[in-house]
């Protein structure tokens, strides 16, 4: 019986082996056929195909590099089921701002930045433009390296992975066995919300401590301290240095590349008002 079986499997295998040269020099002459027709084209039709096909190869490599450089941008398929209305914010992640609050960078000031930021969606992902470049992959790209509910970009995460919130109190990294330091912050991502807004409330608090003493402003009040950390999220220390130096008041005109931060601080602290609100009722 077993004999039998391998009798009739034998000729099989053989088709088999037989079928797959077939099937390639089918396939070899359907694109020698495609082929050419184009070159056989008006010259006009073989621009507009070449076009489309360089055009497809391009689109191809650049999303692959662009992904390399940026994984998160896989998760495009799920980034607007994840944005959230600011009820639905603070009662999905009220626990973690009031875990990881300051005095200064309070639950609802994390709260506002997270929802004015990226609507509460922990993979929130920045838009992508075109601009003029001579390397093609560089055509179209995102905006920044910036991810995350809270929109942290790549320099300000390896900054802010120095610090972490103990108690509500700022600390810094350092040796293992120092049970007052950071642990495990090597492991933290952007994506996940706890480690988001640890390291968020952890930068601005001590960015907001640095500039006030740089720049020798003595007595700013909680609305102060709290308005400067808006602008230092969004604009970068330099710009919260002009700031306090101006007395919390913003240079005419001043931008922050695409951003207008009057409005941008105007959001923060509705949004801030909205969850203070929401604290108070729930």
């Amino acid at each position: 019986m077993a004999h039998a079986t391998a009798l009739e499997t034998q000729p099989r295998r053989a088709r088999v082996r037989r079928a797959r040269p077939r099937v390639r020099r089918t396939r070899a002459s359907r694109l020698r056929r495609v082929l050419w027709w184009v070159l056989a084209a008006p010259l006009l039709i073989r621009i507009v195909i070449i076009t489309i096909v360089v055009l497809v190869l391009w689109s191809a490599v650049n999303w692959l590099y662009q992904v390399a450089r940026k994984p998160t941008e896989l998760f495009f398929p799920i980034d607007h089921a994840l944005t959230k209305t600011p009820p639905e914010t603070w009662r999905q992640y009220a626990p973690i701002f009031r875990a990881h609050s300051t005095i200064v960078i309070t639950p609802e000031l994390l709260a506002a930045l997270a929802q004015v930021e990226g609507s509460g969606n922990p993979v929130a992902r920045t838009y992508w433009r075109w601009q003029l470049s001579l390397n093609p992959l560089e055509i179209y790209r995102p905006a920044s390296s910036a991810v995350g509910m809270y929109q942290i970009t790549d320099p300000t995460f390896q900054e802010a992975r120095r610090y972490c919130v103990h108690s509500h109190v700022v600390v810094e990294e350092g040796p293992w066995h120092d049970l007052r330091s950071c642990w495990f912050n090597g492991l933290y991502t952007r994506v996940v919300p706890s480690h988001a807004v640890e390291l968020t409330s952890a930068l601005l608090d001590r960015t907001v401590a640095r500039t006030l003493e740089r720049n020798r402003v003595g007595a700013a009040t909680l609305r102060q301290q709290q308005d400067l950390a808006a602008v230092i999220h969004l604009c970068g220390a330099g710009a919260g240095d002009l700031y306090a130096r101006r007395g919390f008041r913003f240079a005419p005109g001043q931008r922050c590349g695409d951003h207008d931060p009057a409005r941008y601080l105007a959001q923060v602290n509705a949004l801030k008002r909205q969850f203070v609100r929401l604290a108070t009722t729930a």
